[in-house]
């Protein structure tokens, strides 16, 4: 059966159980009520809007992996300064011209690492970076609610420039868009709060998928599994539909497994297994940026 969400600005059931396993919290000290962030918005010279306030008041405060806190409020406090963090003065975090119209702006709601994210003052989410080259955006998720479903679903991991040391649970992440067949072998259901824009997601018990397309950054298919089979049993459709591939798993796959895969390149990091299948890009902005080099 699929999910829905009762109240819209409320993430699904589903989602909060994931963080909380996580230990994803929204910190009370994080994040205030709207008509103190409509005043500090106006101390800022900064733009506000019902969209803007609604997404605070959704998933304001809430702790950001791999550490920081999410919203506009925690945004405002790193910036002036009220709480440390780790950054490069070479680069500036305030307001964006929105790419779609360069009369609004974008508000910073999460700085910590790249890429960072900014909302519009419709409520939708982008991407940002401008690590080695041009600074650029790209439309990444309907809304903060949309964005975290996603990041629930995928233990708390989309894309980033530096990959997390360590994978929760078995996690295969492919360039093609396969999601539609690994949820037919698999008998996963379409799960509606995170299949918005260019993201579809499937979910079923013990595992979840989900398609991304979002320019510049990650396009492909990623799935995470409780158990080594189902990450398995993913990766032989979505090789099957060509493009390269990526298990990383807590624990080394059974060799029965394995046999039933084409041959990968294998590493062994301190807290994982890799198998890989082609020469799967980390992250996208690397050719995003040739192409902005004309290199």
């Amino acid at each position: 059966m699929v999910e829905q969400t009762g109240n819209s600005n409320e993430l699904s059931a589903l989602a909060r159980e994931l963080l909380e396993r996580l230990d994803l919290r929204r910190l009370a000290e994080w994040t205030v009520p709207r008509d103190d962030l409509q005043r500090e918005l106006s101390a800022m010279g900064w733009p506000c809007s019902e969209a803007v306030v609604r997404a605070e008041e959704a998933v304001g405060g809430f702790s950001h992996p791999p550490n920081g806190v999410f919203g506009v409020h925690a945004s405002l406090r790193y910036l002036r300064g009220d709480a440390p963090w780790l950054r490069d003065d070479l680069q500036s975090y305030g307001l964006r011209a929105d790419p779609r119209d360069a009369s609004s702006w974008l508000l910073p709601v999460w700085l910590v690492h790249d890429p960072r994210l900014w909302l519009a003052l419709d409520g939708r989410v982008y991407y940002g970076s401008h690590i080695d080259g041009p600074a650029y955006l790209a439309l990444a998720f309907e809304d903060v609610r949309h964005y975290w479903e996603v990041l629930a679903l995928l233990d708390g991991f989309v894309v980033a420039f530096m990959r997390p040391l360590a994978m929760p649970r078995p996690r295969l992440e492919t360039s093609s868009l396969a999601g539609e067949a690994i949820a037919r072998e698999l008998g996963l259901a379409s799960f509606a709060p995170a299949s918005r824009g260019a993201t579809r997601a499937w979910i079923g018990p013990g595992l979840h998928a989900v398609e991304l397309d979002i320019p510049g950054f990650k396009r492909g298919t990623d799935v995470v599994s409780d158990t080594t089979e189902g990450i398995v049993l993913a990766a032989t459709q979505a090789l099957d539909g060509g493009g390269t591939a990526r298990i990383t798993s807590p624990e080394a796959l059974d060799a029965d497994l394995l046999a039933t895969l084409p041959a990968p390149t294998r590493e062994e990091l301190m807290t994982s297994h890799v198998y890989i299948w082609g020469k799967h890009a980390d992250y996208e902005d690397d050719r995003y940026r040739r192409r902005h080099r004309g290199s």
